[in-house]
Protein backbone atom coordinates (compact mmCIF):
# COMPACT_ATOMS: atom_id res chain seq x y z
CA UNK A 1 0.00 0.00 0.00
CA UNK A 2 2.66 2.35 0.80
CA UNK A 3 4.55 1.66 -2.28
CA UNK A 4 1.44 1.84 -4.31
CA UNK A 5 0.83 5.32 -2.52
CA UNK A 6 4.96 6.72 -3.02
CA UNK A 7 4.29 5.67 -7.32
CA UNK A 8 1.37 7.09 -7.43
CA UNK A 9 1.36 10.39 -5.55
CA UNK A 10 5.14 11.19 -5.13
CA UNK A 11 7.78 9.57 -7.18
CA UNK A 12 8.13 9.40 -11.06
CA UNK A 13 8.96 5.91 -12.21
CA UNK A 14 9.62 7.11 -15.68
CA UNK A 15 11.43 10.40 -14.73
CA UNK A 16 13.53 8.55 -11.31
CA UNK A 17 12.52 11.84 -10.12
CA UNK A 18 10.12 13.35 -7.39
CA UNK A 19 6.58 14.48 -8.86
CA UNK A 20 6.61 18.08 -9.72
CA UNK A 21 2.80 17.65 -8.74
CA UNK A 22 4.47 17.03 -5.19
CA UNK A 23 7.28 19.40 -5.12
CA UNK A 24 5.24 22.50 -6.00
CA UNK A 25 2.57 22.31 -3.05
CA UNK A 26 5.39 21.31 -0.66
CA UNK A 27 7.77 24.16 -1.21
CA UNK A 28 4.72 26.44 -1.33
CA UNK A 29 3.73 24.97 2.42
CA UNK A 30 7.31 25.45 3.29
CA UNK A 31 7.85 28.85 1.95
CA UNK A 32 4.20 30.27 3.80
CA UNK A 33 4.69 28.44 6.82
CA UNK A 34 8.06 29.90 7.57
CA UNK A 35 7.19 33.22 6.53
CA UNK A 36 4.79 32.73 9.35
CA UNK A 37 6.99 31.85 11.59
CA UNK A 38 9.86 34.56 11.12
CA UNK A 39 6.81 36.81 10.83
CA UNK A 40 5.74 35.85 14.47
CA UNK A 41 8.85 35.76 16.10
CA UNK A 42 10.46 39.31 14.80
CA UNK A 43 7.29 40.98 15.72
CA UNK A 44 7.03 38.82 19.04
CA UNK A 45 10.27 39.43 19.97
CA UNK A 46 10.50 43.03 19.42
CA UNK A 47 7.01 43.71 21.06
CA UNK A 48 8.16 42.31 23.97
CA UNK A 49 11.94 43.96 23.79
CA UNK A 50 9.79 47.34 23.66
CA UNK A 51 6.77 46.51 26.40
CA UNK A 52 10.03 45.59 28.42
CA UNK A 53 11.43 48.96 28.11
CA UNK A 54 8.46 50.86 28.46
CA UNK A 55 6.90 49.26 31.36
CA UNK A 56 9.99 49.73 33.88
CA UNK A 57 8.39 52.95 34.34
CA UNK A 58 5.17 53.32 32.76
CA UNK A 59 2.48 50.59 33.12
CA UNK A 60 -0.34 49.24 30.72
CA UNK A 61 -2.79 50.15 33.32
CA UNK A 62 -2.99 53.25 35.03
CA UNK A 63 -5.01 55.85 37.33
CA UNK A 64 -4.63 59.86 36.54
CA UNK A 65 -5.97 62.23 39.11
CA UNK A 66 -6.93 65.59 38.18
CA UNK A 67 -5.70 67.26 40.93
CA UNK A 68 -7.39 70.59 40.90
CA UNK A 69 -11.40 68.43 40.65
CA UNK A 70 -10.42 66.10 42.81
CA UNK A 71 -9.00 68.15 45.97
CA UNK A 72 -12.36 70.61 44.71
CA UNK A 73 -14.85 67.60 46.63
CA UNK A 74 -11.98 65.54 48.94
CA UNK A 75 -8.65 66.71 50.68
CA UNK A 76 -5.03 65.70 50.47
CA UNK A 77 -5.54 62.84 53.17
CA UNK A 78 -7.98 61.34 50.90
CA UNK A 79 -5.48 61.41 48.18
CA UNK A 80 -3.04 59.48 50.64
CA UNK A 81 -5.61 57.11 51.43
CA UNK A 82 -6.27 56.44 47.79
CA UNK A 83 -2.69 55.89 47.33
CA UNK A 84 -2.38 53.60 50.27
CA UNK A 85 -5.25 51.50 49.52
CA UNK A 86 -3.86 50.96 46.11
CA UNK A 87 -0.34 49.48 47.98
CA UNK A 88 -1.95 47.69 50.01
CA UNK A 89 -3.97 45.48 47.36
CA UNK A 90 -0.46 45.27 45.53
CA UNK A 91 -1.93 47.69 42.44
CA UNK A 92 0.53 50.18 42.87
CA UNK A 93 3.96 50.05 41.07
CA UNK A 94 5.05 54.15 41.23
CA UNK A 95 3.32 57.80 40.70
CA UNK A 96 4.47 60.88 39.03
CA UNK A 97 4.01 64.22 38.09
CA UNK A 98 5.74 65.54 34.84
CA UNK A 99 6.14 69.22 33.54
CA UNK A 100 8.72 71.11 30.61
CA UNK A 101 11.38 72.60 32.23
CA UNK A 102 14.47 74.41 31.65
CA UNK A 103 17.94 72.75 32.67
CA UNK A 104 21.40 74.15 32.73
CA UNK A 105 24.87 72.59 33.48
CA UNK A 106 27.57 75.32 33.35
CA UNK A 107 27.08 76.87 30.17
CA UNK A 108 25.03 74.05 28.47
CA UNK A 109 20.95 74.85 28.34
CA UNK A 110 18.09 72.93 27.30
CA UNK A 111 14.22 72.34 27.43
CA UNK A 112 12.82 68.90 28.74
CA UNK A 113 10.44 67.04 30.34
CA UNK A 114 11.09 66.30 33.83
CA UNK A 115 9.44 63.40 35.52
CA UNK A 116 8.93 63.93 39.50
CA UNK A 117 8.52 60.70 40.94
CA UNK A 118 6.80 60.60 43.90
CA UNK A 119 8.56 56.99 45.32
CA UNK A 120 11.89 57.90 43.89
CA UNK A 121 13.72 55.99 46.17
CA UNK A 122 12.23 52.94 44.56
CA UNK A 123 12.72 54.03 41.15
CA UNK A 124 15.50 51.68 39.96
CA UNK A 125 16.52 51.59 36.16
CA UNK A 126 19.56 49.52 36.76
CA UNK A 127 19.26 47.90 33.52
CA UNK A 128 19.06 50.76 30.98
CA UNK A 129 22.07 52.84 33.27
CA UNK A 130 25.29 53.68 31.14
CA UNK A 131 27.36 53.59 33.81
CA UNK A 132 27.59 53.44 37.74
CA UNK A 133 27.24 55.90 40.70
CA UNK A 134 28.72 56.74 43.93
CA UNK A 135 25.75 55.12 45.99
CA UNK A 136 27.49 56.44 49.37
CA UNK A 137 26.37 59.76 48.85
CA UNK A 138 22.32 59.01 48.00
CA UNK A 139 21.55 59.89 51.35
CA UNK A 140 23.33 63.27 51.82
CA UNK A 141 22.73 65.11 48.38
CA UNK A 142 19.42 64.98 45.79
CA UNK A 143 19.98 63.22 42.51
CA UNK A 144 18.31 62.66 39.34
CA UNK A 145 18.74 60.29 36.51
CA UNK A 146 19.23 62.53 33.35
CA UNK A 147 18.16 60.32 29.56
CA UNK A 148 20.71 60.08 27.46
CA UNK A 149 19.66 62.29 24.86
CA UNK A 150 19.84 65.28 27.36
CA UNK A 151 23.20 64.29 28.61
CA UNK A 152 24.58 65.05 25.02
CA UNK A 153 22.42 68.44 24.86
CA UNK A 154 24.00 69.16 27.81
CA UNK A 155 27.03 67.76 27.80
CA UNK A 156 26.60 65.99 31.29
CA UNK A 157 27.84 62.71 32.61
CA UNK A 158 27.63 60.83 35.88
CA UNK A 159 27.89 62.89 39.01
CA UNK A 160 28.09 66.48 37.51
CA UNK A 161 24.91 68.30 39.05
CA UNK A 162 22.43 70.17 37.15
CA UNK A 163 20.04 72.81 37.75
CA UNK A 164 16.42 72.92 37.26
CA UNK A 165 13.87 75.42 36.69
CA UNK A 166 10.51 75.80 36.67
CA UNK A 167 8.39 78.44 34.82
CA UNK A 168 4.86 78.68 37.23
CA UNK A 169 4.12 81.71 36.13
CA UNK A 170 4.47 83.88 32.97
CA UNK A 171 3.80 86.60 33.57
CA UNK A 172 6.76 87.09 36.15
CA UNK A 173 9.40 85.28 34.35
CA UNK A 174 11.98 86.87 37.31
CA UNK A 175 10.67 84.79 40.27
CA UNK A 176 10.51 81.24 39.54
CA UNK A 177 11.63 78.10 41.91
CA UNK A 178 15.05 76.01 40.79
CA UNK A 179 16.43 73.06 42.69
CA UNK A 180 20.10 71.33 41.92
CA UNK A 181 20.44 67.64 41.51
CA UNK A 182 22.92 65.65 40.91
CA UNK A 183 23.23 62.90 37.78
CA UNK A 184 23.02 59.58 39.50
CA UNK A 185 23.09 57.55 35.94
CA UNK A 186 22.32 57.94 32.35
CA UNK A 187 19.59 56.52 30.99
CA UNK A 188 19.33 55.05 27.69
CA UNK A 189 16.42 53.16 26.74
CA UNK A 190 16.09 53.49 23.03
CA UNK A 191 12.62 55.35 23.91
CA UNK A 192 12.96 58.99 22.25
CA UNK A 193 9.88 60.21 25.91
CA UNK A 194 12.67 58.54 28.65
CA UNK A 195 15.85 59.48 26.88
CA UNK A 196 14.81 62.96 26.08
CA UNK A 197 14.22 63.20 29.77
CA UNK A 198 15.18 63.83 33.54
CA UNK A 199 13.55 61.66 36.39
CA UNK A 200 13.92 63.66 39.77
CA UNK A 201 13.02 63.10 43.47
CA UNK A 202 8.71 64.73 43.61
CA UNK A 203 9.50 68.69 44.50
CA UNK A 204 5.45 69.89 45.50
CA UNK A 205 7.17 73.62 44.86
CA UNK A 206 8.81 72.70 41.36
CA UNK A 207 5.39 70.72 40.36
CA UNK A 208 2.96 72.99 42.48
CA UNK A 209 1.15 74.15 39.16
CA UNK A 210 0.61 70.81 38.40
CA UNK A 211 -3.10 69.78 37.66
CA UNK A 212 -2.35 66.18 36.95
CA UNK A 213 -0.92 62.87 38.49
CA UNK A 214 -0.40 59.21 36.93
CA UNK A 215 -0.36 56.32 39.08
CA UNK A 216 0.56 53.34 37.54
CA UNK A 217 -0.68 49.63 38.24
CA UNK A 218 1.34 46.78 38.57
CA UNK A 219 -2.08 44.57 37.14
CA UNK A 220 -5.77 45.21 36.51
CA UNK A 221 -8.09 46.55 38.81
CA UNK A 222 -10.69 43.75 40.01
CA UNK A 223 -14.16 44.57 39.68
CA UNK A 224 -14.66 44.59 43.32
CA UNK A 225 -11.56 46.77 44.07
CA UNK A 226 -12.88 48.84 41.19
CA UNK A 227 -16.42 49.61 42.74
CA UNK A 228 -15.11 50.34 46.01
CA UNK A 229 -12.63 53.11 44.06
CA UNK A 230 -16.12 54.39 42.38
CA UNK A 231 -18.09 54.62 45.20
CA UNK A 232 -15.60 56.37 47.97
CA UNK A 233 -13.89 58.89 44.62
CA UNK A 234 -16.49 59.60 41.90
CA UNK A 235 -14.54 63.05 40.96
CA UNK A 236 -11.09 63.84 39.27
CA UNK A 237 -10.32 59.94 39.24
CA UNK A 238 -9.76 58.32 35.58
CA UNK A 239 -9.06 54.29 35.35
CA UNK A 240 -7.24 53.99 32.22
CA UNK A 241 -7.57 50.24 31.36
CA UNK A 242 -7.09 49.01 27.93
CA UNK A 243 -5.31 52.99 26.79
CA UNK A 244 -1.88 54.34 27.66
CA UNK A 245 0.88 56.36 26.31
CA UNK A 246 2.15 53.79 24.01
CA UNK A 247 -1.33 52.09 22.58
CA UNK A 248 -0.98 53.25 19.28
CA UNK A 249 2.39 52.00 18.49
CA UNK A 250 1.23 48.34 20.21
CA UNK A 251 -1.44 48.40 17.91
CA UNK A 252 0.50 49.35 14.99
CA UNK A 253 2.79 45.92 15.71
CA UNK A 254 -0.14 43.86 16.14
CA UNK A 255 -1.53 45.16 12.76
CA UNK A 256 1.92 44.25 10.83
CA UNK A 257 2.51 41.30 12.68
CA UNK A 258 -0.72 40.34 11.12
CA UNK A 259 -0.32 41.56 7.83
CA UNK A 260 3.01 39.45 7.19
CA UNK A 261 1.03 36.47 8.87
CA UNK A 262 -1.52 37.10 5.93
CA UNK A 263 1.11 36.99 3.44
CA UNK A 264 2.56 33.53 4.71
CA UNK A 265 -1.84 32.25 4.73
CA UNK A 266 -1.38 33.64 0.88
CA UNK A 267 1.35 31.94 -0.40
CA UNK A 268 -0.26 28.70 1.16
CA UNK A 269 -3.70 29.22 -0.19
CA UNK A 270 -1.47 29.22 -3.26
CA UNK A 271 -0.67 26.08 -2.32
CA UNK A 272 -3.85 24.44 -1.88
CA UNK A 273 -5.19 25.48 -4.68
CA UNK A 274 -1.81 24.31 -6.73
CA UNK A 275 -2.42 20.87 -4.53
CA UNK A 276 -6.56 21.02 -5.63
CA UNK A 277 -5.30 21.24 -9.38
CA UNK A 278 -2.84 18.41 -9.51
CA UNK A 279 -5.27 16.61 -7.30
CA UNK A 280 -7.93 17.04 -10.03
CA UNK A 281 -5.64 16.88 -12.78
CA UNK A 282 -4.46 13.44 -11.42
CA UNK A 283 -8.02 11.79 -11.08
CA UNK A 284 -8.99 12.69 -14.78
CA UNK A 285 -6.01 11.65 -16.01
CA UNK A 286 -6.15 8.00 -14.04
CA UNK A 287 -9.77 7.84 -13.70
CA UNK A 288 -9.54 4.51 -15.78
CA UNK A 289 -7.12 3.17 -12.87
CA UNK A 290 -9.74 4.62 -10.39
CA UNK A 291 -12.53 2.44 -11.67
CA UNK A 292 -10.40 -0.25 -12.02
CA UNK A 293 -9.16 -0.41 -8.84
CA UNK A 294 -13.15 -0.40 -7.65
CA UNK A 295 -14.29 -2.70 -10.00
CA UNK A 296 -11.42 -5.05 -8.23
CA UNK A 297 -13.34 -4.42 -4.68
CA UNK A 298 -11.48 -1.29 -3.84
CA UNK A 299 -14.16 0.96 -1.68
CA UNK A 300 -13.68 4.59 -3.14
CA UNK A 301 -13.55 5.79 0.36
CA UNK A 302 -10.56 4.35 0.67
CA UNK A 303 -9.60 5.46 -2.32
CA UNK A 304 -10.78 9.50 -1.14
CA UNK A 305 -8.84 8.32 1.84
CA UNK A 306 -5.54 8.46 -0.27
CA UNK A 307 -6.22 11.97 -1.37
CA UNK A 308 -7.03 13.24 2.22
CA UNK A 309 -3.49 11.03 3.47
CA UNK A 310 -1.96 13.09 1.17
CA UNK A 311 -2.48 16.04 1.09
CA UNK A 312 -2.23 16.08 4.99
CA UNK A 313 1.08 14.37 4.60
CA UNK A 314 2.17 17.63 2.62
CA UNK A 315 0.82 20.00 4.74
CA UNK A 316 3.06 17.83 7.54
CA UNK A 317 6.11 17.81 5.96
CA UNK A 318 6.07 21.33 4.81
CA UNK A 319 5.64 22.52 8.23
CA UNK A 320 8.04 20.04 9.28
CA UNK A 321 10.97 21.58 7.17
CA UNK A 322 9.78 24.77 7.39
CA UNK A 323 9.98 24.56 11.22
CA UNK A 324 13.59 23.00 10.79
CA UNK A 325 14.89 25.63 9.24
CA UNK A 326 13.70 28.26 11.86
CA UNK A 327 15.38 26.17 14.22
CA UNK A 328 18.55 26.77 12.31
CA UNK A 329 17.66 30.32 11.59
CA UNK A 330 17.25 30.82 15.66
CA UNK A 331 20.52 29.10 16.18
CA UNK A 332 22.21 30.94 14.08
CA UNK A 333 20.95 34.28 15.49
CA UNK A 334 21.43 33.01 19.10
CA UNK A 335 25.33 31.89 18.26
CA UNK A 336 26.34 34.76 15.12
CA UNK A 337 23.16 37.50 15.78
CA UNK A 338 22.11 37.31 12.19
CA UNK A 339 19.29 39.12 12.56
CA UNK A 340 21.45 42.15 13.52
CA UNK A 341 22.67 42.58 10.26
CA UNK A 342 19.16 43.31 9.36
CA UNK A 343 17.44 44.95 12.00
CA UNK A 344 20.46 47.24 13.52
CA UNK A 345 20.48 47.52 17.15
CA UNK A 346 21.58 51.10 17.29
CA UNK A 347 18.69 51.69 15.18
CA UNK A 348 16.23 49.34 16.21
CA UNK A 349 16.21 47.27 19.32
CA UNK A 350 18.91 44.80 20.57
CA UNK A 351 15.68 41.77 20.52
CA UNK A 352 15.50 38.08 20.40
CA UNK A 353 13.34 35.85 18.09
CA UNK A 354 10.35 34.67 20.00
CA UNK A 355 7.59 31.97 19.30
CA UNK A 356 5.73 31.04 21.86
CA UNK A 357 3.79 26.98 21.42
CA UNK A 358 0.64 28.29 20.88
CA UNK A 359 1.61 30.38 17.45
CA UNK A 360 3.28 27.15 16.45
CA UNK A 361 0.25 25.18 16.53
CA UNK A 362 -1.95 27.55 14.98
CA UNK A 363 0.43 27.59 12.04
CA UNK A 364 0.44 23.91 12.16
CA UNK A 365 -3.31 24.10 11.98
CA UNK A 366 -3.61 26.40 9.44
CA UNK A 367 -2.09 24.78 6.61
CA UNK A 368 -3.55 21.51 7.51
CA UNK A 369 -7.32 23.23 7.05
CA UNK A 370 -5.62 25.01 3.84
CA UNK A 371 -4.62 22.02 2.32
CA UNK A 372 -7.91 19.58 3.24
CA UNK A 373 -10.20 22.48 2.07
CA UNK A 374 -8.13 21.95 -1.64
CA UNK A 375 -9.31 18.12 -0.97
CA UNK A 376 -12.75 18.47 -0.87
CA UNK A 377 -13.07 19.40 -4.63
CA UNK A 378 -11.33 15.83 -5.66
CA UNK A 379 -13.11 13.96 -3.17
CA UNK A 380 -16.10 15.52 -5.00
CA UNK A 381 -15.25 14.31 -8.16
CA UNK A 382 -14.26 11.16 -7.21
CA UNK A 383 -17.99 10.39 -5.69
CA UNK A 384 -19.70 11.31 -9.41
CA UNK A 385 -17.15 8.53 -11.13
CA UNK A 386 -19.22 5.84 -13.02
CA UNK A 387 -17.19 2.91 -12.83
CA UNK A 388 -18.40 1.04 -15.78
CA UNK A 389 -17.30 4.41 -17.93
CA UNK A 390 -13.93 4.24 -16.48
CA UNK A 391 -13.23 1.12 -17.11
CA UNK A 392 -14.38 1.71 -20.98
CA UNK A 393 -11.99 4.81 -21.03
CA UNK A 394 -9.34 2.48 -20.23
CA UNK A 395 -10.19 0.12 -22.73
Amino acid sequence: MIKYFIKYYIYNGNTKFLKSSFILPLLTVVVGCFVMMMSFSIMEGFSNKISDTIYFFDKEQSITINKKEFLNYYNKQDLDSLIIFLINKNYFFNSYEDRVMFVNNDNYKTIARVYGIINFNDFKPNQFLLNNHNSSLDDIISYCYLGYNQSINLNANSNDWLTIVSVLDFENLNSFPKERFNVKGIIKSNIPRYDDSIFIPFDSLLFSKNIFLNINLNKAINKTDLNILNSNFKKGISYNKDAHLFSDLFYAISYEKFFYVFFGLFIVIISSIMLMGFNVASIIKNVSSIGLLESLGLERRFISLFYILYGFFIALLGFSIAFLLFQVLLMLDNNYQIMDYIFDPNIYFDFNLELNFSVIISILLFAIILIFLSVLYPLYKISKLDIIESIKNRA
